[in-house]
């Protein structure tokens, strides 16, 4: 376009040329600039969570060792799951900075599906089914935190299976590298965004809080006076 007929055009259809010049010469260059500095921010940040979340591991180890199942079976239910979710949280904590903002786009990508597939994985019916049951049948949490457990292992379950329908493909082709058209592997590793699961993400990691949450405030009132003595006198059922 002659300079002359360029500058006779529309201002906004200038700056449209400008910004498309702008992004061409620098827009690789700025998303990894500001891609590093959201990675070292984030990485700060869950540095301190993985901290936090390092040490209630630990505790909840050594408790879990120290209680008598046979005596208090609900303490050590829980703890078992508490326990079982916490691992899997620790790993999940110490993938987000990498997969979310990475400035290598292979290192992030790598980060992503090895962080999908953790959720995928995660399978908590093997530790609420049958135990949940028997813990229910010793009575020794009021109904409140009763309904508020029963509702957080409900919504982890619902937001990790939303997860596990949008990733199967991904899962099965790309991070078991099962598919044998390897051309058909690239596309899908190529094209695996993390903001396709933004959404879902969000509502798992807030369901993860819940939980969390839930089985602390359960924990404390299996671990009352009142817990620990129905413990004591009442075996659950299907033990």
């Amino acid at each position: 376009m002659p300079k002359s007929r360029f500058f006779e055009r529309d201002r906004t259809v200038q700056e449209r040329w400008y910004r498309m010049k702008l992004h061409q010469k620098f827009g690789q260059s700025l998303k990894r600039f500001f891609l590093s500095r959201l990675h070292r921010k984030l990485q700060k940040e869950f540095r301190a969570k993985d901290k936090v979340i390092q040490q209630t591991i630990e505790t909840t180890v050594r408790e879990h060792k120290k209680v008598d199942g046979n005596l208090f079976p609900a303490t050590k239910l829980l703890l078992n799951i508490s326990l079982y979710f916490l691992l899997a949280e620790h790993d999940m904590q110490a993938l987000k900075a990498d997969a979310f903002a990475h400035p290598n786009t292979t290192k992030r990508n790598i980060a992503l599906r090895t962080l999908l597939l953790t959720i995928y994985e995660l399978d908590m019916g093997k530790v609420t089914g049958k135990q949940m049951n028997q813990i229910y049948s010793i009575e020794l949490l009021t109904d409140a935190t009763r309904m508020n457990l029963v509702e957080a292992i409900k919504s982890l379950k619902k937001t990790r299976r939303i997860i596990e329908s949008q990733l199967s493909e991904a899962r099965h082709n790309t991070i078991a590298h099962r598919e044998p058209d390897a051309i058909l592997q690239y596309e899908i590793i190529r094209k695996l965004d993390i903001r396709n699961f933004e959404a879902a993400l969000t509502d798992f990691y807030m369901a993860a809080g819940k939980l969390l949450a839930a089985l602390t405030l359960s924990l404390n009132e299996a671990n009352s006076k009142r817990g620990l003595l129905m413990q004591l006198i009442k075996k659950p059922r299907g033990t």
